[in-house]
């Protein structure tokens, strides 16, 4: 009889702290009510340039930023790209940010 093994030792999970479950299930309740807000509106660049529209607001990878997610105009690169939401500003009925043409375009999409 042959004995087949399909996982490696087990390695213990470090243990999370309340205080950062209670603060990543804070962010993402941020994120969640954001999304009607943003969601579907155009993001403005500077001279009025078309950036793209919101698609959805997310919290960044180490947990600490929402981040909109935007998709890009063709024109620019196309691709969705992620913008931090504390770089949007309300001016009048628009969303804005700081920045050029070319800055848009070197922004990686994700």
């Amino acid at each position: 009889m042959t004995a087949l093994t399909l996982a490696g030792p087990a390695g213990a999970q470090e243990p999370r702290s309340h205080l950062l479950d209670r603060a990543d299930s804070r962010m993402h309740g941020n994120a969640a009510s954001l999304v009607p807000t943003l969601r579907g509106r155009w993001l403005y660049a500077d001279h009025r340039l078309v950036v793209g529209r919101v698609q959805d607001v997310r919290v960044s990878p180490d947990g600490n930023t929402l981040i909109a997610i935007v998709a890009r105009r063709r024109w620019l690169g196309g691709g969705e790209i992620g913008v931090p939401v504390p770089h949007l500003r309300q001016v009048d009925n628009d969303l804005t940010i700081t920045g050029t043409r070319q800055i848009i375009r070197t922004i990686p999409a994700l």
